[in-house]
């Protein structure tokens, strides 16, 4: 593990015991973030996806974390750009933009 995340672990360490991080759990987490980021084109959904998946492998073993944060890393891939379901379903007005407020509803 990196220096500074020893010394960030061994910070709060005391109230809470945290697994080791190994270097593919490492690397998965970096991977994660970039993906989260890249697809919901929202940089401050990096460190939420990483929150979440921290939580998902939270007293697993070391081979059910390594799983369970390539499928993270898979899920945050296959999510799209953020909005990009809701933007589909949304009506369009003439000339291919959203209606404004009341527009095009009965």
């Amino acid at each position: 593990m990196n220096p500074w995340l020893e010394r960030l672990v061994r910070g709060w360490a005391q109230a809470s015991p945290v697994a080791e991080l190994t270097e593919e759990e490492a690397r998965l987490v970096l991977e994660l973030a970039g993906a989260a980021a890249h697809t919901s084109g929202s940089r401050p959904l990096a460190p939420l996806a990483a929150y979440l998946a921290g939580q998902a492998v939270a007293g697993r073993d070391p081979a059910s974390r390594a799983a369970l944060l390539r499928a993270a890393v898979v899920a945050a891939g296959a999510a799209g750009p953020s909005g990009a379901g809701e933007a589909a379903a949304a009506p369009r007005a003439p000339g291919g933009t959203p209606p404004s407020a009341g527009e095009g509803r009965p």
